[in-house]
């Protein structure tokens, strides 16, 4: 009778640690994936740049012109990505 209900409890045990730790790594996981995402700021930080460096968007791009823009985009993307990446540690 003893060592049933010690198993019952240590299972109840194991089973309320294990929770706590699906929740804490859930919770951690929504922290990590919002903070990936640049802020309203930060993507008005990189208008600013880019604009500073090439001047006004154009409307009407050529489609060479589109890709050039975005290989741009995407390089300066990388190099906040590194740069908040290197903040963090």
């Amino acid at each position: 009778m003893k060592i049933k209900t010690f198993i019952k409890n240590t299972a109840y045990v194991i089973a309320t640690i294990l929770s706590i730790c699906l929740v804490a790594m859930t919770m951690l996981t929504a922290l990590a994936a919002e903070a990936s995402e640049p802020t309203a700021l930060e993507r008005e930080q990189a208008r600013i740049q880019w604009i500073a460096k090439n001047g006004q968007y154009q409307p009407n791009l050529t489609e060479p012109a589109k890709q050039e823009a975005m290989a741009y985009t995407n390089i300066k993307q990388k190099e906040l990505d590194r740069g908040k990446s290197e903040s963090r540690n």
